[in-house]
């Protein structure tokens, strides 16, 4: 027992009594009475005194409080809540006279049940009763912390199966432990486990394509061996069921469906069983949205070299329509009937003008597919450096690592038969329309000249040879390295145009005998003639030259050049130019020879080395087939490199392209290069995913959905990527959710970055809710997009719920243990050692009352004494 003073520095007015006592004591008279006045004076100026200063009478506490917390959520079976109540009752029944209880009831949220009480008849029930879908152990400790009183000795009961899924329940246990309050547990779970079976999740794809297979994966829980039924619904409608023998723990079941339709599907997988306590467990949903059977384009530069790519496309049930370059769709709304473009060897002059700028457009605001295939006319070949298409693409044309690029050999045939004396300009009958133009120089003249021009563009390492014919083969310019411009003009400068024959064939011989050998990995022929010709079949030669790994490119002059010299430059895997002026060929030249030499064929064998993971390459890991060559490019930044050769030069390149998203197949799909790819049993799988990856998916769509579901509440959120054209400015999203019982809910998106927006709600009752994302601009419909999401059950119900080891670190950390028995719960705490206090400034001032009227009677009857004696 002890006192204390709330305002000690008022007990210094008691100083004041001390004059009063001298002045009674140093008194010439001390009459009787005085001394009994002067203390009862006294006795009331200490009282006020102390009533003032807040004087306290502080004594030591025997009084415990226990706290029942007792869970009620959902995974407490009715015999684990039977034997919470009855161990509360019989603490209660078995609690000491000076002790005192209260209970407290929790599931997601936490109320007083019986509040504190000092005999179990006073401890009334509360009206409150908690949500019982979660396990919210904080709320209850905080709850219980909150409700003891300061003045007695405290102590936690938790009665639980220590299922938390809300909340941290160690947070509050440092509170608890900082007060000094021991909580002890009760394990409601211990010892009284029940059979149960539960599907704790259905997986399925969140997206796949119309006419592809389906594949559901069932996982199951049990806690006992046993034989379940498995129901699978698609749209609430029963699709398969089967038997399936459960063993204890989690069981996998597959389920392989058939084609389903298209649009946003519901699956649904249910289990009974005959040992089976709970069934709000026994059910879990899947959404999956099957996008209609895909529509490509594949565009040829050649007739028949998309064959192979159309049936790989084909057995994966891609629709492919094929094309001719000139007949590509004008505009994006012709393109838009195509989910994806394939350009096969198409060089650029082949499409149509405006292609440069609708197919970058196509992907990167469209949201499409773009696919280029290597080939003599690709890539950088085929004219794309520096044009809007590369952009779009994940390689760069240019070879900008030269150190790497292998050394050339080309050689420049040249026709100096009569036939080049002039410009071959009127018709394509010699005969009839003739071919003498005696203005401006000849045609030999020009090539000459461009022979010059392109040799100052080659590497010094380089090779270089011309060879000049008419009926017969003659060697201006021996193949060699290091040439130099002004040494190859001298040279063929006396060239002339004399021979009234023309054998191409022994031009094109010629050149092959000196590439042979020469020791270059990549040998080109330029062959500048009009193709009029005599003696061997140019084709045959060609044909030879392409197996011996040498290319050949033709410049056509005039209108009346042969028309077989189209396919001279198809067999030789080569470029065709068909030139109407003459001058025109200086560019083509230089044009050629920039690209052979900077964007260079590749041709060895090899086997391609994997790179980044990639889903094209998804299931391909066992091995690849050879390739033997491919189109020269170098890899851009931000772009994935799949497979490439030993040094790394890409070979299957991929990447993202504003919204939609661009491969690069840097081999071919005809057979020169990847003949033994076109015999794999595994190319249809390989060109389906590669085209499969450029195809717009959900993932790709511009207005992106997603869901974020949780207790107690869920967030939508709407992306738009910053790619997109649309402006932001004024524009308002709403999204409306519709529910399984057909209600609607509709909320605000409020933005909260960039392209962000966000609305927050309560998480609804499980099943499966519609969103409609709506977009409006000054009134204006500007966007839309349709998902879905599903609230699975809650937590509560699976079957692993319970955690007793967090109910022993809750323990350990106040200091309290496991109790055996109800009246534990008020056995005595230690290192408490509670205090009580009173306040006695209210019995002080009361004292200093009662004092006042007694003072003035005695002084009254003191002096009538006194007049009485007298």
């Amino acid at each position: 027992m002890g006192i204390n003073v709330q305002f000690p520095t008022v007990l210094w007015l008691l100083v004041l009594l001390l004059p009063l006592w001298l002045m009674a004591w140093v008194a010439p008279q001390r009459k009787h009475g005085l001394w009994l006045n002067l203390g009862l004076r006294s006795l009331l100026i200490v009282s006020l005194i102390l009533s003032l200063a807040g004087v306290e009478i502080e004594r030591t506490s025997d009084t415990l409080t226990t706290v029942f917390l007792v869970d009620h959520s959902a995974s407490i079976t009715p015999a684990m809540r039977a034997r919470a109540n009855a161990f509360v009752q019989n603490a209660i029944k078995a609690m000491p006279a000076t002790d005192q209880a209260a209970v407290v009831a929790f599931g997601a949220n936490a109320v007083v049940e019986r509040s504190i009480a000092q005999n179990a008849t006073e401890i009334m029930p509360n009206t409150g009763d908690p949500t019982k879908i979660g396990t919210n152990i904080q709320a209850a400790l905080q709850l219980g912390i909150a409700l003891l009183p300061s003045e007695t000795n405290k102590r936690l009961v938790l009665l639980s199966d220590g299922g938390e899924n809300a909340g941290s329940a160690q947070r509050a246990a440092q509170i608890a432990a900082a007060q000094n309050i021991p909580l002890s547990f009760v394990d409601l779970g211990e010892g009284l486990g029940s059979p149960e079976v539960q599907v704790s999740e259905l997986q399925a794809p969140t997206t796949m394509r119309q006419g592809q297979a389906l594949v559901l994966k069932v996982m199951m829980e049990s806690s006992v061996a046993q034989v379940a039924h498995l129901r699978i619904l698609g749209d609430s409608k029963l699709i398969t069921e089967r038997n399936v023998q459960l063993a204890v723990g989690t069981n996998r079941v597959e389920v392989q469906l058939g084609a389903q339709l298209a649009g946003v599907r519901r699956f649904r997988a249910e289990v009974t069983a005959a040992q089976d306590s709970i069934t709000e467990n026994n059910a879990a949903e899947a959404l999956t949205q099957i996008i209609g059977i895909p529509r490509v384009l594949l565009v040829e530069g050649q007739p028949g070299r998309g064959k192979y790519l159309q049936s790989a496309l084909a057995a994966a049930q891609i629709q492919s329509d094929v094309i001719a370059p000139q007949n590509l769709p004008q505009g994006l709304v012709g393109l838009s009937a195509y989910e994806a473009i394939a350009l096969i060897n198409v060089p650029v002059k082949a499409l149509p003008a405006n292609a440069q700028e609708t197919l970058p457009a196509y992907v990167h605001d469209l949201g499409r597919g773009l696919l280029m295939i290597g080939g003599g006319q690709s890539f950088g070949l085929g004219g794309y450096n520096g044009t809007p298409i590369e952009q779009a693409l994940p390689v760069s044309m240019d070879v900008r690592q030269t150190e790497t690029r292998p050394n050339l050999a080309i050689v420049y045939v040249l026709d100096k038969s009569s036939s080049m004396q002039a410009c071959h300009c009127r018709g394509p009958s010699r005969e009839k329309d003739g071919y003498y133009d005696h203005q401006g120089r000849t045609k030999l003249e020009i090539g000459k000249d461009a022979v010059v021009r392109s040799v100052a563009v080659l590497d010094p390492r380089d090779v270089v040879g011309v060879v000049a014919f008419d009926g017969s083969v003659h060697w201006a310019f021996q193949p060699v390295a290091q040439a130099k411009p002004d040494a190859v003009l001298k040279a063929i400068a006396p060239l002339e145009p004399n021979g009234h024959e023309t054998n191409v064939g022994i031009g094109l011989r010629a050149a092959q005998d000196a590439l042979a050998k020469t020791d270059a990995r990549i040998k080109h022929v330029i062959l500048l003639t009009d193709g009029w010709s005599d003696g061997e079949d140019p084709v045959s030669i060609i044909k030879e030259m392409h197996s011996q790994g040498m290319t050949v490119s033709v410049v056509a002059e005039g209108l009346g050049s042969s028309p077989n010299l189209q396919q001279m430059a198809d067999t030789g895997g080569g470029r065709y130019f068909a030139v109407k002026n003459m001058e025109d060929a200086l560019q083509i030249f230089v044009q050629e020879t920039r690209q052979v030499s900077q964007n260079f064929i590749i041709e060895h064998p090899f086997t391609p080395q994997y790179g980044v993971h990639t889903p094209i390459l998804a299931g391909l890991d066992q091995g690849l087939p050879k390739l033997y060559g491919y189109n020269g490019t170098t890899p851009k930044q931000t772009a994935s490199v799949a497979l490439a050769d030993a040094d790394g030069t890409p070979v299957l390149a991929q990447w993202q392209y504003g919204l939609g998203r661009s491969v690069a197949w840097t081999s071919d799909t005809a057979g020169r290069w990847s003949k033994d790819w076109l015999a794999w049993s595994q190319f249809p799988r390989f060109a389906a995913q590669m085209m499969g990856w450029v195809l717009p998916s959900a993932e790709n769509n511009p207005v992106q959905l997603t869901s974020n579901v949780a207790d107690p509440q869920t967030t939508l959120q709407v992306t738009l990527p910053m790619t997109s054209t649309l402006s932001q400015d004024g524009l308002t999203l709403r999204a409306t959710l519709l529910g399984p019982d057909g209600k609607l809910q509709e909320m605000p998106l409020v933005a909260q970055a960039a392209g962000i927006y966000q609305a927050t709600i309560d998480t609804p009752p499980q099943g499966t809710y519609l969103v409609q994302v709506l977009g409006e601009q000054q009134g204006q419909v500007v966007l839309q997009n349709t998902g879905a999401f599903i609230v699975p059950y809650a937590s509560e119900y699976r079957i692993h719920q319970s955690n007793p080891a967090l109910l022993e670190t809750l323990a350990h950390i106040t200091g309290g243990g496991r109790l055996a028995q109800p009246i534990d719960a008020f056995a005595p705490v230690v290192h408490q050692n509670a205090h009580s206090v009173q306040d006695m400034s209210l019995p002080a001032l009361f004292v200093a009352l009662l004092l006042l009227p007694i003072d003035i009677l005695v002084r009254r009857l003191i002096v009538l004494w006194r007049t009485r004696l007298q």
